[in-house]
């Protein structure tokens, strides 16, 4: 596809700064849900009407960036949202117009659909033949047919709209490691109860899936001609397992997903949420100035850079309840910290985890512009 000078540059940048050699800090915007409110749009249209929902999407991101430039995107727009959580966690996802009012925000609806002999069903099948098993009790198989002819019609024109306007789209998808996969299917208080009672199964069941996901995402990659996509962290957080659980479920399939990355030259970008204090320095195990860590607020970036120094760059992490709540003015303020935290280089600022659907359009303004403007 066909790229540009504006476009070009800003994919140059954002290598330099996992690289450690920027001379500014790079701008980020992340939030899929955000546009449709500003844009007066009810959500069950934006994500539906997948035609429209993209316009408003990246009309509302050149409105920000006419004020206030943005270099990357971190997240793409969410159309069909529910097929694409539902398919990553084996969860079913109520939307709005259907399960929920018309202008909610997506949501889990998360309960058990396997039992415990599933983690035997993976092991002696394969991950294939579980995800065909589980795959049509959170979903009607069709919609996950309509989904990916969406993709295949739209798809194109929404990669080509990101770089007529000048926007590297820095995570193409979302990934989920084996912990995350299973925690979904199993709902998460019962998975979590399984990590103890029985984690060699589980870990078992694991090394199963995940060749699959990764060979899945590898070729999804290629496919998009993509710069990286995001390794999810969420339930695997630090704040939330157990050392033994985290060392021996969730941070080798991270590092094994990214890795992988890595090697078919794709930038891993390891999306944090929740707090992941603990296991920090963990991160110093990937080749260096190769990765991003993505987190939502809850990590202490200060004391992180201070334990991973130029190891890895950092994209983040203004919190969501300052930008749906606060002032510009206080916003303006966190970002200059944090710039102040971590240093210029091997930073890249954007919200904590995704922008809020709620977030004030002078917010996420405010974000953009002290972190382009501050010196």
């Amino acid at each position: 596809m066909m790229t540009n000078t504006v476009y070009d540059e800003k994919v140059k940048k954002y290598k330099s700064i996992v690289k450690f050699e920027n001379t500014s800090v790079g701008t980020a915007y992340g939030g899929p849900a955000t546009p449709a409110h500003h844009k007066g749009i009810l959500m069950k249209d934006y994500i539906t009407d997948t035609k429209r929902g993209f316009q408003a999407y990246i009309e509302y991101i050149n409105e920000i960036n006419e004020i206030a430039p943005i270099d990357f995107l971190n997240t793409p727009y969410p159309g069909m949202m529910n097929v694409i959580l539902t398919t990553m966690w084996l969860s079913k996802v109520k939307i709005p117009g259907r399960e929920l009012p018309d202008d909610a925000l997506w949501q889990i609806d998360e309960k058990a659909v396997i039992d415990r002999d599933d983690y035997d069903f993976v092991i002696q099948n394969g991950y294939e033949a579980f995800r065909a098993k589980v795959l049509p009790k959170v979903i009607d198989m069709a919609e996950v047919e309509k989904f990916f002819k969406y993709i295949g019609e739209e798809g194109p024109s929404q990669s080509k709209a990101f770089i007529d306007n000048g926007f590297p789209l820095v995570s193409e998808i979302a990934t989920a490691p084996p912990f995350e996969i299973l925690s979904g299917a199993r709902s998460m208080p019962k998975f979590f109860m399984d990590c103890y009672k029985v984690m060699d199964k589980i870990k078992e069941a694991q090394d199963v899936i995940q060749p699959t996901v990764v060979a899945n995402a590898i070729g999804m990659l290629k496919n998009a001609n993509a710069i990286g996509a995001w390794v999810g962290g969420w339930r695997g957080a630090s704040g939330l397992v157990s050392p033994k659980i985290w060392d021996t479920l969730v941070w080798p399939y991270m590092k094994g997903m990214a890795d992988a990355m890595l090697e078919n030259g794709f930038i891993p970008v390891f999306h944090l949420d929740q707090n992941w204090d603990r296991d920090i320095e963990r991160f110093l195990e990937m080749p260096a100035k190769s990765c991003v860590l993505n987190t939502d607020g809850m990590t202490d970036l200060k004391r992180a850079r201070k334990l991973l120094g130029d190891h890895v760059a950092f994209m983040g992490d203004v919190p969501a309840p300052l930008l749906s709540t606060a002032s510009a003015d206080k916003v303006s303020d966190y970002v200059k910290q944090l710039i102040d935290n971590v240093g210029i280089k091997g930073t890249i600022i954007t919200s904590g985890c995704d922008a809020p659907a709620n977030a004030k359009f002078e917010n996420m303004v405010a974000m953009i512009k002290t972190a382009a403007d501050y010196k």
